[in-house]
């Protein structure tokens, strides 16, 4: 595991209100995506209260790690790569086709 390391809080912009359980994590991240693809490409990223917790090679590893000290639920694992709108699911005619380029 690499050190936890957290982005200056003048570059990162706060999440909007979110009343879904972890959705105030997943719009934090969205919101500052380019700031931590830069810092932690390829990497699964713990986040917990708008901030990063730590970074992982695996997904596996992150959740033993972060469950030891943080309840289940309490915060999100995010494989830090960017989406490539060409491979996401699209609804066509109620049904999800994979769409390849």
């Amino acid at each position: 595991m690499r050190k936890a390391t957290s982005i200056h809080k003048d570059k990162v912009i706060p999440a909007p209100n979110a009343t879904l359980p972890n959705y105030k994590e997943f719009l934090w991240y969205q919101h500052n995506e380019d700031l931590l693809l830069n810092q932690y490409f390829g990497r699964f990223i713990v986040i917990k209260d708008e901030k990063v917790l730590g970074d992982f090679a695996s997904k596996a590893e992150a959740w033993l790690a972060t469950i030891k000290n943080h309840l289940p639920g309490s915060f999100i694992i995010h494989h830090c790569v960017p989406v490539d709108a060409k491979r996401l699911p699209r609804l066509a005619n109620r049904q999800f086709v994979m769409v390849h380029a």
